[in-house]
């Protein structure tokens, strides 16, 4: 028998690919589940922030709730084999993410993509590409 309690999302780890050849990089970068309290939290304030401007949405602020749940989704990076980013291996901080993420919005496109395919997230360990 199966136990229902048991099928739950869990983090993952994915490899940024480049855009044109799509050969990894060498960034991993581990996300985590829609239901991760850390999501949670973002998500929440996003909605809060929509409904207490009443509706009035402008490009700015699409743009900061996008970045700020990409930020929340991202449980770590590693980066692999001589790749840097302007010549360091930076440490995760929301700071030094939302910097990446703005001088190369591909690899937020991809995290999107990656977020936004929900059964990966309850894919066992042995089943990932990774």
């Amino acid at each position: 028998m199966t136990e229902l309690t048991t099928i739950v999302a869990a983090e993952r780890a994915i490899d940024i690919k480049h855009p044109a050849t799509e050969a990894p990089v060498g960034l991993r970068i581990t996300l985590l589940p829609d239901s991760h309290p850390k999501v949670r939290a973002a998500s929440r304030k996003a909605l809060d922030d929509r409904l207490q401007g009443r509706g009035k949405v402008t490009a700015a602020k699409m743009e900061q709730g996008r970045t700020d749940m990409l930020v929340a989704s991202v449980g770590a990076w590693e980066w692999l084999g001589d790749l840097t980013f302007h010549g360091a291996k930076p440490a995760l901080t929301d700071e030094s993410l939302r910097k990446v993420l703005k001088e190369l919005p591909w690899i937020g496109d991809q995290l999107e993509v990656e977020l936004g395919n929900r059964a990966e997230f309850f894919r066992s360990a042995e089943d990932a590409d990774i």
